[in-house]
C-alpha cells in the first residue's frame, strides 16, 4: 500500500466500504426507504469489491473477499425481507468494511502505524458519506413522496466529516509532507499536493453549502446534481490526500 498504486487501492476501498457503512446506517434510521434502494446499491458494491480484491496484496485480499461475502449475505437478506437477518448481515458488512479500510491504512507504514489508520478511516467516512449522499439523492427519483429528512441529515453529517477530515489534514501536515510523491516528467513538492487537497476540500464544502440551500427548499433534483459534482471533488481530494499518506 505504498505510492500511487497504494493510494488508488486505498481510495477505492474507502469509497466502497464507506458507501456500504452509510447505506446500512440509513436502513436503521429511515425505515420508509424501500428495499429497492438497498438492493440496487449492493448490486453495484459487491462486484466492485470482488474485483478490487484481486489487486490487493496479502491479507488485505482475504479481507476484501470476506467483505464481498458479507455484502452478498446482506443482499440475500434484503431479498428475504427479514429485518433481523438484514440487521445482522448489514452489521457484518459494515464491520468488515471498516476493518478493511483500517487494515489498508495501517499498511501504509512498514510495521503499521496509527497515522495511516486514522487517515484511512476518516477518509472512508468522508468519501463514503459524500458518495452515499449522491446515491441517496438519485433514489428520490425512484421512490415518490420520499421525505426530505434523510437527505437533510446526510448533508449535516457530510459537513461534520469535512471539518474532521480538514482538521486531521491540518494537524498532521508536517507528517504528510515528509514523503516525496512520485512524478513523471515534472516533479512537484509535497506541499503543492497538500494545498491542492485543501483547495478541493474547500470546493467540496462550498458545493455542500449549495446542497444545503437546495435541500432546505426541498429541491431534491438540484441537490442531487450538486452532490454528483461534490462526489467528484471529494474523490479527487481523497486520492490526493492518500498519495501523501502512502508516500
Amino acid at each position: 500500500m505504498i505510492g500511487p498504486r497504494g493510494a488508488f487501492s486505498l481510495t477505492s476501498i474507502q469509497l466502497l466500504g464507506g458507501v456500504f457503512a452509510f447505506m446500512w446506517f440509513a436502513s436503521l434510521r429511515f425505515k420508509f426507504i424501500s428495499r429497492g434502494y438497498y438492493r440496487s446499491t449492493t448490486w453495484v458494491l459487491w462486484p466492485l469489491m470482488l474485483l478490487l480484491a484481486f489487486v490487493l496484496p496479502g491479507h488485505l485480499q482475504v479481507l476484501a473477499w470476506l467483505t464481498t461475502g458479507a455484502y452478498l449475505a446482506f443482499l440475500l437478506a434484503v431479498y428475504s425481507q427479514r429485518p433481523l437477518l438484514e440487521w445482522v448481515t448489514g452489521a457484518a458488512g459494515t464491520v468488515a468494511s471498516l476493518g478493511l479500510i483500517g487494515a489498508a491504512g495501517w499498511e501504509v507504514c512498514p510495521g503499521g502505524c496509527a497515522f495511516g489508520l486514522v487517515h484511512a478511516l476518516l477518509g472512508g467516512l468522508f468519501l463514503g458519506g459524500v458518495t452515499h449522499g449522491m446515491i441517496l439523492g438519485h433514489w428520490y427519483l425512484n421512490q415518490a413522496r420520499l421525505p426530505i429528512e434523510p437527505l437533510k441529515e446526510k448533508t449535516r453529517v457530510i459537513f461534520l466529516l469535512i471539518v474532521l477530515s480538514v482538521g486531521a489534514g491540518v494537524v498532521t501536515r508536517g507528517r504528510l509532507l515528509e514523503g516525496e510523491v512520485p512524478a513523471g516528467i515534472m516533479t512537484y513538492a509535497s506541499s503543492s499536493y497538500w494545498w491542492t487537497w485543501l483547495f478541493l476540500m474547500a470546493t467540496t464544502a462550498g458545493l455542500m453549502g449549495m446542497v444545503w440551500a437546495t435541500v432546505r427548499d426541498r429541491s431534491t433534483q438540484s441537490a442531487t446534481g450538486l452532490l454528483y459534482i461534490a462526489s467528484l471533488t471529494a474523490l479527487a481530494a481523497q486520492f490526493v490526500l492518500d498519495l501523501l499518506v502512502t508516500t
